[in-house]
């Protein structure tokens, strides 16, 4: 008799006893409640901290406090977001003591409002005060996304300008072609900049495709010279903003040919190597993105395409120190991304009733008289008999296809969700 199989159980009843209930999701209190976050992370490099909809108070909670545990905790160092690389600097610039207020840099850095609430604002303080108190060392908050995460590549190349006209003046003819064509369709609304795109000639097109191969290719032959005499940080910066606008060109590339679900994992491949290129140093970090990003598994678009997430990236570079924990939640509210219109081009976040799990969603296994719940699916998994059965998850009001137990590591599900302050204050406007 196999002892062992006749006590396996299923994942509802597993959750029930086994998962780790939260009273709180207070972000100013003591993070000693996330102690079993210990052996679930272990000594993962990455941990990726994922959410079902952007725009939810308690997903911007239940991260900012598992951020708390794991840089008090684990010693994690760097905070990567779901945010422009090169807008971003100022994030990163602010939490190490720079100029501006909180409000105004989480709007300038984060992309589609994401930085308009107060619970990002809380977390950036902490990170700022924690910095100030000489923490060493200092933590960083950095984006890892494509510039203005997927407009136009002109902020990146405006970023490298100043760079190239000291370090390589020869190499400007190039940038400025490039520069020039970009600002053709250059718009921060990332439908308005496709469309754009779109409508420039083939000449054209091909033309900004041209400068930048050149551009890149004639920065990259100056690495070497450049970290012999001192100037190392200074150009490996310039080059990832440069690549970013690369990898934006061919975005708005595939657009054309495959559409926006392909184009869009160009976003993917730059946030996996930024976040690899953060662990240069030796640091560890926490990754913050959609639960679509950062899955460990492939995904298909609707014409049943293979399309590869940050996360597949990342956990075929980093195997197991690769964590992905995703966020979700059964009851309450969630937020749909609005389309653009006149008097709003860039959309708008709106709150909308969460409709009920639904049969075979990992939402369906998890008990909804706790505050939130953190389930650890690896050390479930040898213990539960239905874990293949669990192939659906939230994304914003409705449901994607997804073997949940394969695609993350550890599920944190929130009973009741709600829209942040900037959705509500919108709502009730």
């Amino acid at each position: 008799m196999n002892v062992r199989a006749n006590r396996r159980t299923s994942f509802a009843d597993w959750a029930g006893e086994h998962a780790v209930a939260l009273e709180s999701l207070d972000f100013q209190r003591a993070v000693d409640d996330l102690e079993p976050l210990r052996d679930l992370v272990g000594g993962a490099r990455v941990v990726a901290l994922g959410e079902s909809s952007h725009h939810i108070r308690e997903f911007y909670q239940v991260r900012h406090r598992i951020l708390r545990f794991l840089v008090e905790r684990c010693g994690f160092e760097v905070y990567a977001l779901e945010a422009p690389f090169t807008q971003g600097q100022v994030l990163d610039d602010w939490v190490r003591g720079g100029p501006g207020t909180v409000e105004q840099v989480a709007a300038d850095g984060i992309a589609l409002s994401l930085g308009r609430c107060r619970e990002m604002h809380e977390v950036l303080a902490w990170m700022r005060e924690r910095n100030h108190a000489a923490a060493q060392p200092p933590l960083r908050c950095l984006g890892t996304d494509l510039p203005g995460a997927a407009a136009s590549p002109l902020p990146a190349l405006e970023e490298v300008a100043g760079y190239v006209r000291w370090a390589a003046p020869e190499a400007l003819p190039a940038l400025e072609q490039a520069a020039g064509v970009a600002r053709r369709f250059d718009d921060p609304v990332i439908f308005t900049a496709l469309g754009r795109y779109q409508n420039l000639g083939p000449g054209e097109q091909d033309l900004l495709t041209s400068a930048l191969s050149r551009l890149m290719a004639h920065l990259q032959r100056l690495t070497l010279v450049q970290h012999a005499h001192g100037y190392g940080a200074e150009h490996d910066t310039a080059m990832w903003h440069l690549r970013g606008a690369w990898y934006l060109d061919h975005l708005h590339r595939a657009n054309v040919q495959e559409g926006f679900e392909s184009a869009s994992t160009f976003r993917d491949v730059y946030m996996a190597e930024s976040v690899l290129r953060l662990l240069e140093g030796g640091a560890r970090v926490v990754l913050a993105a959609h639960n679509w990003h950062i899955q460990r598994t492939p995904a298909a678009d609707s014409q049943g395409n293979l399309l590869m997430p940050t996360g597949v990236h990342l956990a075929a570079a980093l195997g197991d120190d690769y964590r992905a924990i995703g966020i979700t939640s059964s009851l309450g509210r969630t937020t749909t991304l609005g389309d653009p219109t006149p008097e709003r081009p860039q959309g708008a976040w709106y709150d909308a009733p969460l409709p009920p799990p639904v049969e075979g969603s990992i939402e369906s296994a998890f008990p909804t008289d706790r505050l939130w719940t953190l389930a650890d699916l690896r050390a479930a998994r040898p213990q539960i008999d239905d874990a293949a059965s669990f192939q659906h998850s939230r994304m914003a009001d409705y449901f994607l296809d997804m073997p949940v137990f394969d695609a993350f590591d550890a599920i944190a599900h929130v009973s009741r969700s709600s829209g942040t302050d900037h959705v509500l204050r919108r709502a009730e406007g």
